[in-house]
């Protein structure tokens, strides 16, 4: 009686351990399958920052044969655009690179080259703009005195903004995007050192349709 007793037990030890290792085992391939599906199934959108930014001219004058205002300046930026995706990684088309003041744009001729970019990568774009003399026919009516009181502060709040589509790996769509970054710019003398600038967080605009 004795025996059996022990070998009983010893079964029931044994038993009790191939249950624990295979509960182990589910979990580890649950904890697999979940992060293959992250990383394969779901498409998480870009993340954007301003890095730095430089405004060394920004003036308005008054067209001497019209109303329109003239705006003259100087203007450069430089942004991270990251992927978070494990797997995915994304596609850039051009992207058309503008510049808003008050909700007018005053610079929209700039372009960002194509750009593939590796999952869990960054890339950093640059763009200079500058202009004199260039017509604002659509800055509204209280778009001068924003720009005065802007200028007495010494801050002029300035949009920066990327337009173009993209495409994550493996898919067909093309997804129109857009990257605003809202800038807080001081004017500075070019043959001074710069302000140093606050990275700023921006906005991504995407389409909402599958696989975007």
């Amino acid at each position: 009686m004795g025996f059996w007793q022990r070998d009983c037990c010893d079964c029931g030890s044994c038993s009790w351990t191939t249950v624990a290792i295979w509960a182990a085992v589910a979990a580890v391939i649950a904890a697999v399958l979940t992060v293959l599906i992250i990383a394969f199934a779901v498409f998480k959108p870009p993340t954007a920052t301003a890095d730095d930014a430089l405004l060394t001219r920004f003036s308005l004058s008054a067209s001497p044969n019209s109303t329109q205002l003239l705006s003259s300046y100087n203007v450069t930026v430089t942004m991270s655009l990251r992927n978070p995706n494990m797997y995915r990684s994304i596609s850039y088309g051009a992207m058309a690179a503008a510049f808003s003041f008050n909700g007018t744009r005053f610079e929209d001729d700039a372009t960002v080259l194509p750009f593939d970019q590796g999952a869990k990568k960054a890339t950093t774009v640059r763009v200079t703009v500058g202009g004199v003399a260039k017509a604002l026919p659509k800055l509204s009516a209280a778009g001068p005195t924003e720009f005065a009181r802007e200028k007495e502060a010494g801050q002029f709040q300035v949009e920066a903004r990327l337009d173009g589509v993209m495409q994550y790996k493996g898919r067909s769509n093309k997804c129109p995007v857009a990257v605003i970054c809202p800038l807080l710019l001081q004017l500075v003398d070019p043959d001074v050192a710069a302000t140093a600038f606050e990275r700023t967080k921006c906005t991504i605009l995407r389409a909402k349709t599958s696989g975007c």
